[in-house]
């Protein structure tokens, strides 16, 4: 007696990553930005890149995800670096989470390896501008009072 083939969920890459940026941002993590890679990269269509606070706080963001994708039916193959949460990397096949505590997110820049890929979500924090009277100013480049 053979067994059917597992059938995975058929959301878009696109609606994968928004499902799970959106469950990182309500778990708090840190800077969520969610690249496309599609045709860029032949082990993935897109990545997402979230800072954790702690060890237990990245192993919590990769469980909440863990647990979206089984609700969802969405294809999970590996997770690698749980143990230490310093950098935790989930594959979804076509989505690939990265999950980093400040000083390996900080060390190991990811998101300049991939500087030129559309960018599908971005909830990094913007920096204050230098001269709140005049924001336009900080905008614009020109960072001195007149």
């Amino acid at each position: 007696m053979s067994e059917e083939p597992k059938q995975f969920s058929k959301a878009s890459t696109r609606e994968k990553a928004e499902v799970m940026v959106d469950a990182l941002a309500e778990k708090k993590a840190l800077d969520i930005v969610a690249l496309d890679l599609a045709g860029e990269n032949a082990l993935c269509e897109a990545v997402i890149i979230a800072g954790s606070t702690s060890a237990r706080h990245g192993q919590g963001l990769a469980e909440t995800l863990l647990l979206v994708a089984r609700e969802r039916n969405f294809e999970y193959l590996h997770m690698e670096g749980h143990a230490l949460a310093r950098w935790i990397l989930l594959d979804f096949n076509d989505v690939v989470v990265h999950i980093l505590q400040s000083e390996s997110r900080e060390l190991f820049r990811l998101e300049e390896m991939w500087a030129k890929a559309g960018v599908l979500a971005d909830l990094r924090k913007r920096p204050e501008p230098e001269n709140p009277e005049n924001p336009a100013l900080f905008n614009a480049g020109i960072n001195k009072t007149l």
